[in-house]
């Protein structure tokens, strides 16, 4: 499942059973007429960003509980998407204790979802983390219940695809990155990888356009703003590639400072706090510009 497989817009989407409610009479306002607000269509299709809005946009209002699991579906997607296991793990339990509220319309969700399934699949990703696989194909074997699962398909494949690029394997690299776009067309940073291919490989063009698809995919992601930089860099677009390293240094030092607290509790947590003050990170962010300014001037 992935959030575009089916190429539809809210606006566009065909005809779906109506699996939300019995009550199908009730008014559309004027707004919203010739929208496709079947939820359950969108989820079918793998799209829970518009499977969430047209249940939040419904004439009809739609239980707690199933707007719940899909905000924790939607979370999930997005946390795993941007490589955050531990907040995919936490939206994981939360689907799970949505799932299980007696609402009616929550049984076609529970059909669509398999929850023994996701859960394993989140699994071997996180497992993954740890065991420092070297060759890919170990990789692959490792993964084989996140490349099996719809949702966290594109991911698994990045990840191969990235020990490929290690390897400097570029061609098999290229191939495994594209599925994983396939797979799942919002999945920003196997296109950013993609486009670290072209960088690499000297077709700046492309390297820009896939960076720029990326940032339109998730304009928070700070690894597709330094590439793009990079690729301007290139091009001798001196003023652009400045403004895309800066921005994305700081979408970077703005990411660590939500997380690296997340992970840590009590005294720990206290201290990475303190150390990300403002003043701290104003002399990280110094420090990375000269470095910046230093490789410029290497580059030229």
């Amino acid at each position: 499942m992935t959030e575009s497989k089916a190429a539809v817009s809210l606006s566009k989407a065909g005809p779906a059973p109506d699996l939300t409610s019995p009550d199908a009479a009730s008014p559309i306002p004027p707004h919203l007429e010739g929208l496709n607000l079947d939820w359950a269509s969108y989820v079918a299709a793998g799209e829970y960003r518009r499977a969430l809005a047209a249940a939040r946009l419904s004439p009809t209002p739609m239980p707690s509980g199933l707007i719940g699991a899909l905000e924790s579906l939607h979370d999930f997607q997005e946390h795993v998407r941007a490589h955050k296991y531990p907040q995919a793990r936490r939206a994981l339990t939360r689907l799970g204790e949505d799932l299980g509220e007696p609402e009616p319309q929550l049984a076609a969700l529970r059909r669509s979802i398999q929850l023994p399934t996701l859960d394993a699949a989140l699994g071997s990703l996180e497992a993954s983390e740890t065991a420092r696989h070297v060759e890919p194909d170990a990789l692959r074997a490792a993964l084989a219940p996140a490349l099996e699962t719809a949702l966290t398909r594109a991911e698994a494949l990045n990840a191969v695809g990235v020990l490929h690029a290690i390897h400097e394997e570029n061609e098999q690299a290229r191939q495994v990155f594209g599925e994983a776009a396939e797979a799942d067309p919002g999945h920003y940073r196997a296109i950013s990888n993609i486009g670290n291919l072209d960088l690499q490989a000297g077709h700046l063009k492309e390297a820009e356009a896939a960076q720029r698809r990326a940032i339109a995919l998730n304009p928070d992601f700070a690894g597709a703003h330094h590439n793009l930089g990079v690729a301007l860099r290139k091009q001798g677009r001196v003023n652009d590639s400045v403004k895309a390293i800066r921005k994305g240094q700081r979408l970077a030092v703005r990411r660590m400072r939500e997380d690296a607290p997340r992970g840590l509790g009590g005294a720990a947590g206290q201290r990475a706090a303190s150390w990300l003050k403002p003043s701290t990170l104003r002399i990280i962010g110094l420090v990375v510009a000269v470095l910046v300014f230093y490789f410029f001037l290497k580059g030229r």
